[in-house]
């Protein structure tokens, strides 16, 4: 993906959300020179996918832009850090986008081949991975395990020692002895041992049950291998309560694991009653039920089995705003770029993956399809509920899946789409795109078909071009660039107009704090802004200087005599909240700011 402003806003407000980074992106300021990058690119060497670097952003001033005064003197100390601080080295590619008036360094850096890993710092031999909060020293069970890794895994195959038939669970035996002889004219003839000897439920010669036969079909697996489990945990909604709201640990076969989990999910979560627009409510989750069920199950049975993962389980963790599901081990034989598209399949262990194809959880469900299109099905529903595309993350000794929690829509904002003048039947995904547009957002197809995960960029042009023919966007013409519909926008000029006279009706001063509450009592009544908005002391000051000609921050700053820095984190919540127009983008040496509907 080529990064240009459009692109690099999404990320920004993500890093801002979730205030701090992410494990396949680093953040770091670049005003005072290049700073000492070698243990991050360790890290990002050791992850099959690498990471992201981007330099020229102030992560403890809300992500804003400082800039960076030599962009080219930057990109040469980086790779020359990128050959001779790390071994084997790695290989850097560089972007400079222009954002906020500052040009910021996008440093891409690519996984190093399988058998060169772990890549270690020169200095001090060391071999580090990422989390989401930064990088940390690999233990030497995560070395081995990362050395494991580039052969074929066949650690399903294993033989158990202590076991026999007599562990497996009855119901899920017979059940799939049954399956498989429907599924196999040649399998039909031969008994049930022989049966559960050529599937590679016990081993091929002698009577102990292999890894795979015990975790899907044994009566309890925990007994000779306790890290065949699942620990969950719901965070509390308020940051900084210690107490876990709801912490459990699972037992049992894998059929049991699945169904208890997507359970557990199901009743920590919420359930809505919408209403549609032929007037009748139905019960909505926050999250897809369908996408969680797939995500555990692939979790459970892609987890990899091998000896440097005991003591290892799958984890599924709820935080206020996603459904995070970890399992021990990376992806075998696709990318993290193909998950979840059509004909991206690839089994870590084979033999339980057709074990499981023929197994049934006892609410009736199969526990894998068997096409290979579980994460597909993840994106398909994601889609539908108009959410955000999910997250895969493979670090090479773990890998993370991660879906929001419900869309980011208020009930403000739902209002406020229930009194659009328009007769149009929106999707939910439209749904977002507007009210984002209301937030001041611009889209074009190939970032909505990024950011919501869409299979054609036709798809993601026709929810466009829908919202065009309703009269509820416009497209600017450059860059096939889409936003809201002036008729559709005047909430955000009552707002900033509220910002503007509530200071000089109280005697304020343009440095004086402004709050939301002041300008929600002179927005009108039917116009209400949808979040309760937190503006910078400087915010009344820049917006008087606004008008429908677009200016520079330099013309501001000559104005108010506020700082370039100053100016531009005033500036971040009216552009999210559509009260300010931003223009510029990538090749333009100018960023302009002007008011809606001024």
């Amino acid at each position: 993906m080529a990064w240009t402003p459009e692109n690099l806003h999404p990320l920004l407000a993500r890093l801002r959300s979730n205030a701090g980074d992410f494990t396949d992106v680093e953040v770091r300021g670049a005003s005072k020179g290049c700073p000492d990058l070698k243990e991050m690119l360790s890290a990002f060497g050791n992850m099959p996918g690498g990471g992201t670097i981007v330099l020229g952003l102030d992560a403890s001033n809300g992500f804003t832009a400082t800039g960076i005064e030599d962009p080219g003197a930057l990109e040469a100390l980086v790779a020359s850090q990128a050959r001779t601080a790390v071994a084997p080295e790695v290989q850097v590619a560089f972007e400079r986008v222009d954002i906020e008036g500052e040009t910021v360094v996008i440093a891409k850096v690519a996984g190093v081949a399988p058998e060169a890993r772990p890549c270690r710092t020169v200095q001090g031999n060391l071999a580090y991975l990422r989390q989401p909060d930064g990088q940390y020293r690999m233990s030497e069970q995560e070395v081995q395990q990362l050395l494991a890794a580039g052969t074929r895994p066949r650690h399903d195959t294993r033989p158990v020692d202590e076991t026999s038939r007599a562990d497996l669970d009855s119901q899920l035996r017979d059940h799939f002895i049954a399956v498989a002889r429907s599924t196999s004219r040649r399998l039909s003839e031969v008994s049930d041992e022989e049966v559960l000897r050529f599937k590679r439920v016990i081993e091929p010669q002698g009577d102990r049950l292999t890894l795979a036969g015990l975790y899907a079909l044994g009566r309890y697996p925990q007994q000779f291998e306790p890290h065949l489990s699942i620990t969950a945990v719901a965070e509390p909604a308020t940051r900084g309560e210690i107490r876990n709201l709801d912490r459990v640990e699972f037992d049992g076969p894998l059929p049991e694991l699945l169904d208890r989990a997507v359970e557990w999910v199901q009743r920590n979560t919420r359930t809505e009653v919408r209403f549609g627009a032929n007037g009748h409510g139905q019960d909505e989750t926050e999250v897809p039920m369908v996408a969680v069920r797939e995500l555990i199950a692939n979790a459970l049975v892609h987890r990899d089995l091998g000896p440097y993962t005991t003591g290892k389980n799958v984890q599924i963790r709820l935080t206020g705003d996603q459904l995070v599901v970890s399992s021990p081990g990376g992806l075998w034989g696709l990318s993290q770029d193909q998950l979840g598209w059509p004909g991206a399949k690839s089994s870590v262990n084979e033999f339980l993956y057709e074990i499981c194809k023929m197994t049934r959880t006892a609410s009736a469900h199969r526990v894998v399809e068997g096409e290979g299109g579980g994460l597909r099905e993840v994106r398909l529903a994601l889609r539908d509920a108009g959410l955000r595309r999910p997250g895969f993350n493979d670090n090479g000794v773990r890998f993370t899946a991660s879906i929001p929690r419900g869309t980011p829509l208020t009930a403000a904002d739902r209002q406020w789409l229930g009194e659009l003048r328009t007769d149009a039947e929106l999707s939910e995904l439209q749904k977002q795109l507007l009210v984002s547009m209301r937030h001041g957002r611009s889209w074009n197809s190939q970032l909505v078909q990024d950011e919501f995960g869409l299979f054609e960029a036709a798809e993601a042009g026709s929810a466009l071009q829908g919202l065009v023919s309703a009269a509820l966007a416009v497209a600017t013409g450059k860059g096939a660039s889409f936003v809201i519909a002036p008729a559709q926008a005047p909430a955000a000029v009552g707002v900033a107009a509220s910002i503007v006279d509530s200071s000089l009706a109280n005697g304020l001063s343009a440095d004086s704090q402004v709050g939301h509450e002041t300008a929600a009592s002179h927005a009108a009544p039917a116009l209400r802004s949808p979040e309760p908005m937190k503006t910078s002391k400087n915010a009344a000051a820049i917006l008087r200087e606004l008008g429908s000609v677009p200016v520079e921050v330099a013309d501001i700053s000559a104005k108010t005599g506020l700082t370039a820095n100053q100016i531009r984190y005033a500036l971040s919540p009216l552009l999210t909240a559509g009260i300010i127009i931003r223009e510029g983008g990538q090749g333009h040496k100018v960023t302009t700011y002007s008011r809606v509907g001024a």
